[in-house]
């Protein structure tokens, strides 16, 4: 049967007062959330398992209320949705977690003027069965690692995304674009919202990363897969990368979240190519 094991850290990084990221590991077949030991390693099945990444904007506005507030409703609707037996439930249980988040940080912005401009990102995975269904609006990420390959799930909505995906520039010449945290979509800005929705069928191995866009500014895919390589433990690998970001400047909050799958019963996968489909959603 399979299995996984997770774990995940965040940082307030080296630029900024407080943190505007928040994470959520939410166990549906015990109710807790956390990261306790004894519940970090479980058996991938129904009812499920919810990891998500927030990254809240707005500074004094509220950043952190609205990332904190937007996992609230993830955790909420999904236990609602529990338990969650097929993909396309997932997907629907995922995209009502988003317009409920969005609804939430529009009203609480509403009822407190001091606030409004708040908003935030969201990238969430709803583990259940080798398939998992992701969501994500904004920038931060979801990647998958197998072997030595590292794949980004996710595609950021954001400019300089929107410059990737119609091929104007290379993912490494974005980089340099100045304008490449200026979001497309997010969170509690406007009465709609475009999430994506990600699925991808995990191998014995595979390792499944979240995070928010403080790991991905400073360093680039490369180093975050020799980090990855070079330790696949998910405590070791959360520490590494995100201490790894704040060496390189620390610029933004960070926040990571990993789950590695195994299945000891399983033949070693020959094929090591990572398929997954991303299509666009509205809530």
């Amino acid at each position: 049967m399979f299995r996984f094991e997770i774990f995940a850290r965040t940082e307030v990084g080296c630029a900024r007062e407080r943190n505007e990221d928040s994470f959520l590991v939410l166990y549906l077949g015990t109710g807790e959330s956390g990261l306790r030991p004894e519940a970090r390693n479980a058996a991938l099945a129904a009812p499920g398992t919810i990891l998500g990444v927030c990254d809240g904007m707005g500074g004094a506005a509220g950043g952190d209320v609205a990332s904190r507030l937007a996992l609230h409703s993830l955790d909420q609707v999904m236990r609602s949705h529990a338990p969650v037996t097929g993909i396309e439930g997932a997907e629907a249980a995922l995209l009502q977690a988003v317009a409920t988040a969005n609804r939430t940080i529009l009203d609480y912005a509403k009822a407190h003027p001091e606030k409004r401009g708040m908003g935030t990102t969201m990238t969430a995975a709803v583990l259940f069965s080798d398939e998992i269904a992701i969501v994500q609006v904004g920038d931060s990420r979801a990647y998958l690692k197998r072997g030595g390959t590292l794949q980004q799930l996710t595609m950021d909505q954001n400019v300089v995304g929107q410059m990737i995906a119609s091929g104007r520039i290379s993912p490494d010449q974005a980089r340099h674009v100045k304008q490449r945290n200026m979001l497309l979509e997010a969170i509690g800005v406007q009465q709609r919202v475009g999430p994506d929705l990600v699925r991808v069928r995990v191998q014995h191995g595979d390792m499944l990363m979240l995070c928010s866009d403080g790991l991905t500014g400073p360093l680039d895919d490369k180093t975050v897969l020799e980090l990855m390589l070079r330790d696949d433990d998910p405590v070791r690998a959360c520490r590494s990368l995100t201490e790894a970001a704040c060496a390189a400047g620390g610029p933004d909050n960070v926040t990571v979240v990993i789950a590695r799958f195994s299945d000891e019963s399983a033949p070693v996968p020959s094929d090591t190519a990572i398929a997954f489909t991303r299509r666009n959603a509205v809530a």
